[in-house]
């Protein structure tokens, strides 16, 4: 066989496969999980109350701007006994915020502010270690039955811990994930993400009825904190992965909480968004490299399926497809043309992002789908190859 009959069968090869996965994740795999939802059996209730000693725990990096409100809204939840803030060799006052708004808190109509510092603990870290490491300190100092985890930009809304908390309390349920909002400020540039968040959404209602929500939303999910075992110190922007995957993997099942509701302001534009995206492949890359029991079907089938479906695939299926135009350039024409405009058009998408483009209709949603995979698949690819980013800059919210 020669080089050139080799390129041209490989790049068909791995062209179909990355098809194949795009269609089964994004099409048919949401309508056969729905099903499978549908038809399974709601777990009994758990007469026992609730865990009562919540703790929140956040890590922050130059967040001043913020963490006071966060600190504030965090206080007003129903349930927490402590907050406590790991702020990763902030350069700013971040510390200093988050001591002032633990000063004091509001109290009821015409009734003095009381000081609730001793709910709050910030432990300042002096160099910049990562999301990883701060989390793996917190939850070791921690001695609450439940830890809540978040962002310092998010928000949530009433009763949102009491929610997770009450959802962690059913039968065998060892994690919860809270149901995450993007909401555009005005003025604002407007992009698709909320709309493919709300089908994301849905896909997690469905796979928290059958026990194995893979994936929380690091704005706001629950475990129990004997389950919350540590993460690999460089890890990239995969804490709400890895740690509710374990707790699935102990035999305990990974629930949604949808009547636990955070917000956050959405990405800027779609290059901010891109950035995001981008971490997240590093981190998809390094589960994908470090974490092989999760393709142990026979351990746990329902779980590697899932797995397999939504995440595997979607994170395989854009780096496939890059591969397959690769491989197209080294076969004979008409397939070499094809490759050639293949990363042609790649090249042309990500230099677009410099021009920061107003995504409108359909034209926009298919933009900002087709780059924001290019970009995952580069960090897919550099995770695969060693690539570590446990350090990063918030993204730019509108």
């Amino acid at each position: 066989m020669s080089v050139a009959t080799g390129a041209t069968l490989l790049a068909a090869a791995l062209a179909v496969l990355a098809g194949a996965l795009f269609l089964w994740s994004y099409g048919l795999y949401p309508i056969w999980i729905a099903r499978r939802a549908g038809n399974a059996a709601v777990p009994e209730a758990n007469p026992d109350a609730p865990p009562g000693d919540i703790e929140v725990v956040l890590a922050a990096a130059d967040e001043e701007a913020v963490i006071g409100a966060r600190v504030r809204d965090l206080l007003a939840q129903a349930g927490v006994a402590r907050v406590s803030i790991g702020c990763d060799g902030s350069r700013d006052a971040t510390a200093a915020r988050a001591r002032e708004a633990a000063a004091y808190q509001a109290g009821g109509a015409g009734s003095p502010p009381s000081p609730p510092a001793a709910r709050v603990r910030v432990v300042e870290f002096p160099e910049r270690r990562g999301k990883a490491a701060v989390l793996n300190d917190l939850i070791r100092e921690s001695t609450a039955e439940l830890l809540v985890f978040t962002d310092a930009n998010t928000r949530f809304d009433p009763g949102a811990v009491a929610s997770l908390a009450s959802a962690c309390a059913g039968v065998r349920v060892g994690a919860a994930c809270g149901r995450l909002v993007f909401e555009r400020a005005a003025g604002a540039r407007a992009t698709p993400e909320s709309d493919f968040w709300d089908r994301e959404t849905r896909l997690k209602q469905a796979e928290g009825r059958l026990g194995v929500c893979l994936g929380a939303n690091g704005a706001i999910y629950a475990v129990r904190r004997e389950l919350a075992t540590p993460l690999p110190v460089d890890t990239t922007s995969m804490d709400d992965f890895l740690i509710p995957v374990r707790v699935a993997r102990a035999g305990w099942r990974v629930v949604f909480a949808g009547e636990a509701v955070a917000r956050e302001d959405a990405a800027r534009d779609v290059a901010a968004e891109a950035s995001r995206r981008f971490r997240i492949g590093i981190g998809a890359g390094q589960v994908l490299r470090r974490e092989p029991w999760l393709w142990d079907a026979a351990a746990h089938p329902t779980l590697t399926f899932a797995y397999l479906s939504r995440k595997a695939a979607r994170w395989l299926a854009p780096l496939l497809g890059i591969l397959a135009a690769c491989a197209a350039v080294a076969a004979p024409p008409p397939v070499r043309g094809w490759g050639v405009a293949a990363l042609g058009l790649l090249a042309a998408l990500l230099a677009a992002l410099a021009l920061r483009p107003s995504l409108r209709g359909w034209g926009g949603r298919l933009y900002y789908f087709a780059v924001l995979n290019a970009v995952l698949a580069l960090g897919v690819a550099a995770g695969l190859l060693g690539y570590s980013r446990p350090v990063w800059t918030r993204t730019a919210r509108s």
